[in-house]
């Protein structure tokens, strides 16, 4: 595997995916580029967010290098985008806060269709080795019960009302008195936490925290 690696880095060499600069190997950022994305942070919280939802985090801003890394691995299915934000995660570890207690780790959930086309959760692939690394167990204890517009160009309200009872608790006793740390990609309005939040705490979580990849809040 090593071999392998190598040749497609002797064939395709690697670069930084904001400068385009070239880099040992593939998944580096240039050390300036890392510095300037790199940016955790505690996001304000909407207050019918922070209702349901103790406090959420984000590892950098929503633009740039992160946003097209993010819009790649969605959209277009380049998986080939996960090492750079796997580094990207590991380079934000010693600035992140600690979480109170033990946290089980619940992604936001596409609906089984959309995940059937796109062949992955993005959420989980990009977290999953910063999780294990923490010793944080993620599990699948949410739904998405149907499909959804994209929240993308919608109002606040909008996105409120098209997210409306779109999620369910899988099981609530694997729920009740946990510490739930929800997992997303990105956070604009806050509208798909919200919907996820009010679900897990009605459940009977004890504290819900947010963590995404990027924001453009704060």
């Amino acid at each position: 595997m090593k071999l392998l690696d190598e040749i497609v880095d002797f064939l395709y060499p690697p670069h930084c995916p904001k400068c385009k600069a070239y880099v040992k190997k593939r998944g580096e950022w240039c050390p300036e580029c890392l510095r300037e994305t790199a940016h955790v942070q505690r996001l304000p919280l909407p207050v019918k967010l922070a209702e349901a939802m103790d406090a959420a985090w984000a590892f950098g801003r929503y633009h740039g290098a992160l946003r097209d890394l993010i819009r790649g691995l969605k959209y277009h299915g380049k998986k080939g985008n996960l090492p750079y934000l796997h580094m990207f995660l590991r380079a934000c570890e010693k600035a992140f806060p600690v979480f109170p207690g033990e946290v089980l780790a619940v992604p936001v959930p596409l609906h089984p269709a959309r995940e059937k086309q796109r062949g992955f959760n993005q959420v989980e692939l990009v977290f999953r080795e910063w999780l294990m690394r923490h010793g944080i167990p993620m599990e699948r204890l949410l739904l998405r019960t149907r499909q959804t517009k994209a929240q993308y160009g919608l109002s606040v309200q909008e996105r409120q009302g098209n997210l409306k009872g779109a999620f369910a608790v899988v099981d609530r006793k694997l729920v009740q008195g946990k510490y739930i740390l929800l997992l997303d990609d990105i956070m604009t309005t806050g509208s798909t936490f919200q919907a996820c939040a009010e679900v897990l705490k009605a459940a009977g979580a004890a504290r819900i925290f947010g963590l995404v990849l990027a924001s453009d809040r704060g």
